[in-house]
């Protein structure tokens, strides 16, 4: 797991290097004024996500995946993000395969506070959550880039 400023994005690409496209879809796609939806890039392996949503307080679930990385960046709002030991996602009841995702609850074992600027990469098999409230709920807006392996 990778949490850093938007500033920094690039200095990740030794670990990931479709980071590349990633931060060239963000300096050319105008993301912060595209509508909710799912997107393509040039690169068949990265696609991405905007959505917009309300925070919650309710008690979500980790997911994980096996075969793609999650790089999230936040556009606008704040949201806390947390990882889980990785050990517990054997705990997932089922793991959608097509989907490429599983889902179980546990403990956080790091939170942290994502606001604009701000991204964070999950890798495969690492357990995280989003899009909980810090406070009282409040709108954000973000991308999530979906790297295959």
């Amino acid at each position: 797991m990778v949490f850093d400023t938007l500033d920094q994005l690039e200095m990740y690409i030794p670990l990931l290097p479709a980071i590349r496209v990633i931060a060239d879809t963000m300096d050319h796609d105008e993301l912060y004024d595209k509508a909710p939806g799912k997107y393509t890039t040039r690169d068949s392996k990265v696609t991405y996500t905007i959505s917009e949503y309300m925070t919650s307080t309710a008690d979500k679930p980790f997911e994980f995946h096996k075969d793609h990385s999650d790089v999230m960046i936040i556009l606008s709002g704040q949201e806390l993000m947390s990882t889980s030991w990785r050990e517990l996602k054997s705990q997932s009841q089922a793991f959608d395969s097509k989907a490429d995702v599983g889902f179980f609850q546990a403990d956080p074992i790091t939170v942290l506070q994502a606001s604009q600027g701000r991204f964070a990469i999950f890798f495969p098999g690492e357990p995280h959550k989003s899009g909980v409230a810090l406070g009282e709920p409040s709108l954000v807006k973000k991308v999530v880039f979906k790297v295959e392996d």
